[in-house]
């Protein structure tokens, strides 16, 4: 796995590394509604933009899995209290002999 993780990995980050270098440009990036300018390389805002998604996109994937989550705490806490249950019940059931 971690073999496959580096094969990933490196690629990636060699051609985000050459991206940079190649667009250290400025540009421009007006907000309008706040009336405020800023000048940033080309290749901040647009990995800039791309880490952004990722962030977004890994929250919008993680929201379904807490309802998952509370789920499966609920099941365990009943396991639990059912095992208890169980093990306090079992003393009392008298064995049978077949």
């Amino acid at each position: 796995m971690r073999r496959l993780t580096l094969l990933i990995t490196l690629p990636l980050t060699l051609i985000c590394v050459i991206f940079a270098v190649a667009n250290r440009q400025l540009v421009t990036i007006d907000l309008w509604p706040f009336a405020l300018a800023v000048e940033t390389p080309a290749f901040v805002l647009v990995l800039g933009t791309l880490f952004l998604g990722l962030l977004c996109g890994a929250g919008l994937s993680w929201i379904p899995l807490l309802n998952s989550r509370a789920r499966t705490r609920a099941r365990e806490k009943k396991i639990v209290k059912l095992e208890q249950e169980l093990a306090v019940a079992k003393p009392s059931v008298p064995a049978t002999k077949h």
